[in-house]
């Protein structure tokens, strides 16, 4: 994750916690639901929630039973997530488990990635490095941004970097980053490349059934 993207996270942490808190994200009651649901059914006991943000999703999972540890770059989101459970959680960053650093608590059954890759490089190094973090049947989750997203906004369908990723957010937030939006196509290219097992696709849509966000499940 650039430094870029970590800045302004550090900057607006304390506004995303208010959003998250306040339940202020519309779509959230569709995503949220889709994410603890699809975790829920996998075979499993430990979880790594990789980019945690205030760590909502972590707890939920330790709540479901789970041992479950949440991830984030940014200090005062890990300090506000131990400061409501006593889950395991750390400041720990993509470019450590890039570099191939081992997560703390591991092995794990299940990894998520819940919208927080916003990269166009470093992907395939990330995912591959936390799959060798899995167990031998383990399982990676990522949501994201449904590919839908360009053509709901006006945009050429290709995969291309956008500005500003608060925009459109309630909340008082600023210096936004650029992060990278990819198609249909280049999301599956991409887990192509990663030589799992297997991988799954879900397609999560809202009360007006336009889709909002993607699933994928990538077996090891």
């Amino acid at each position: 994750m650039n430094s870029k993207i970590i800045d302004s996270w550090k900057k607006n942490a304390s506004e995303w916690i208010k959003v998250i808190q306040n339940q202020d994200i519309p779509s959230r009651k569709f995503t949220n639901k889709a994410i603890e649901d699809t975790l829920k059914e996998i075979n499993g006991k430990k979880l790594v929630d990789i980019g945690c943000g205030e760590g909502w999703l972590t707890r939920k999972m330790g709540q479901s039973g789970w041992d479950a540890t949440g991830l984030d770059a940014i200090p005062d989101l890990i300090d506000d997530a131990k400061n409501k459970s006593n889950d395991a959680f750390y400041v720990f960053t993509f470019e450590e488990i890039i570099a191939g650093k081992s997560i703390p608590n591991g092995p794990f059954d299940v990894a998520t990635f819940n919208f927080c890759l916003y990269s166009k490089e470093g992907m395939q190094r990330l995912l591959k490095n936390t799959l060798t973090q899995l167990n031998p049947k383990g399982t990676i989750v990522i949501q994201t941004l449904h590919p839908y997203f360009l053509i709901s906004h006006d945009l050429s369908y290709k995969s291309q970097w956008l500005q500003d990723s608060w925009k459109g957010l309630p909340g008082n937030f600023e210096d936004g980053h650029s992060w990278y939006a990819r198609t249909m196509e280049d999301w599956i290219a991409e887990i192509q490349e990663l030589n799992a097992s297997d991988f799954q696709l879900s397609e999560i849509v809202n009360d007006k059934e336009k889709p909002i966000s993607l699933i994928i499940k990538i077996s090891k």
